[in-house]
Parts: C-alpha cells; sequence; structure tokens
C-alpha cells in the first residue's frame, strides 16, 4: 500500500502541490493525509495516524525531506525508527 504524507505550515499556505506529486506518483486521494502545522511542533495528528496506518511492506511517499522532519537529526531518527518497526 502506499500512504502519502504532505505539509504546510500554516493554514495560508496550500498544500495542492504536494497532494498533486502524490497522485502523480500513485498514492490514492484517500491514503493521502495532510497536517497544517510548523515543522517544529510535536504535534503533527496526520504524521501519526499515517504511522499508525504503516504496515511491513508498505510505502510512505512525501515530496520533500522537510515535509516529514524537523532537522537532519529528525530525519536520521525517523527513518531509524522506521526501518526498525516495519522490516
Amino acid at each position: 500500500m502506499l500512504l502519502g504524507y504532505a505539509r504546510v505550515s500554516t493554514a495560508d499556505q496550500n498544500p495542492d502541490h504536494q497532494i498533486d506529486a502524490l497522485l502523480r506518483h500513485g498514492v490514492e486521494r484517500g491514503d493521502i493525509h495532510v497536517d497544517t502545522a510548523s515543522g517544529a511542533k510535536a504535534s503533527r495528528p496526520k504524521f501519526d495516524l499515517v504511522l499508525q496506518l504503516l504496515r511491513p511492506g508498505d510505502t510512505l511517499k512525501i515530496t520533500r525531506f522537510d515535509r516529514l522532519s524537523r532537522s537532519v537529526l529528525h530525519l536520521v531518527t525517523l527513518g531509524a525508527d522506521l526501518l526498525s518497526a516495519y522490516t
């Protein structure tokens, strides 16, 4: 299963370009989850939902790494967590 995640930092920003890119790469519209939250915020409910939905063999699609993580350290930690949890 393909799951998509997109994030914009403010309500003024539009996630449509991220959603369009995810759709072009095979993610079904119903499997795209969008947060409107600063990357610095720990609370990202849609991202938390994606992590709950992911199963071994699934693929998480994003448009850019900065939509997924708050820093390089967070990205590396998240990658290690995903690798150990889903392989």
